[in-house]
C-alpha cells in the first residue's frame, strides 16, 4: 500500500490518495491489533515518513503553481504600484497604436 502511495505521489497522480488513506487506516488498525515488534514497524515507519515528505513537497508545489498562476493573472490586469501615500494603485496600461499620416 505504501509503495502504491509513493508511486502515485511521484507521478503526481493525486486522485487515488483519498482511497489510500482509508485503506491505510484500516491496515494500521489491523496491524496495531497484532502488537507488532519494533523491528517490524521500523521499515513501515520509514516508508510512511518518506511518503509524508513526498506529500508535503507535492502540496508545496501545487501551492507554488497556484501562486504563479495568480501572479500571471494579475499581470494581465495591469501593474500594481504604490502611490505617494503608500497605497497600492493599479497603473494604467496604454494601448500603443500607430497613427497614419498622409
Amino acid at each position: 500500500m505504501l509503495d502504491l502511495e509513493r508511486q502515485a505521489l511521484i507521478a503526481a497522480d493525486f486522485d487515488p490518495l483519498g482511497g489510500f488513506l482509508q485503506q491505510k487506516e484500516k491496515l494500521l488498525g489491523q496491524l496495531a491489533a497484532t502488537r507488532p515488534s519494533p523491528d517490524l514497524l521500523r521499515p513501515i515507519r520509514r516508508k510512511m515518513d518518506a511518503n509524508q515528505a513526498l506529500l508535503a513537497a507535492a502540496i508545496k508545489g501545487v501551492a507554488a503553481a497556484g501562486e504563479r498562476l495568480e501572479a500571471l493573472h494579475s499581470v494581465q490586469k495591469g501593474l500594481s504600484v504604490y502611490d505617494d501615500s503608500g497605497r497600492v494603485e493599479l497603473a494604467q496600461r496604454h494601448k500603443h497604436s500607430l497613427e497614419k499620416k498622409a
